[in-house]
């Protein structure tokens, strides 16, 4: 489902996100007149393994099933105005994320130690892992480079 760089208005359907659908791959990026509620039934589809949301316009938090994808290796959620935390992750869950992209939000808070296991130990393969952490007042608290190794 490439759906990128386009003009569509209005806000994601989570209807389009049926369970039983064989969608790999879903990029939405630069739609910024896509608004809205990310839909937590994107992350129900088992084989998902992209999601790619960059620089649209979706606000509201990351739904807490987001790593409930067994495959899914790349998420861009940067460039929106998402707002709370990052949900922490259970033991297990995105094992196979390579790239978590989270910058150009309005999260807060820290870095759950979930997300920066992927990172450190060898429960997962995350390579990058950009959020806001950069300045006198990072949205974001999140060590550099052992966590996060982009700080925007």
């Amino acid at each position: 489902m490439i759906l990128n760089n386009n003009f569509f208005e209005g806000t994601l359907p989570p209807a389009a996100f049926n369970p039983e659908a064989l969608i790999e791959f879903i990029d939405f990026s630069n739609n910024k007149f896509l608004v809205g509620a990310l839909p937590s039934t994107m992350f129900d589809l088992p084989s998902v393994r992209n999601v790619y949301l960059a620089n649209c316009t979706l606000t509201g938090t990351i739904p807490a099933n987001y790593a409930s994808p067994p495959d899914l290796r790349d998420l861009f959620l940067d460039g929106n105005a998402f707002q709370g935390t990052v949900p922490a992750i259970a033991a297990g869950q995105l094992t196979r994320l390579n790239e978590f992209l989270l910058q150009g939000n309005l999260l807060t808070g820290s870095m759950p130690e979930s997300i920066c296991a992927l990172r450190v130990n060898t429960t997962g393969i995350l390579e990058d892992l950009w959020s806001d952490c950069l300045g006198e007042t990072p949205e974001i608290i999140c060590d550099f480079p052992g966590c996060c190794n982009r700080c925007f």
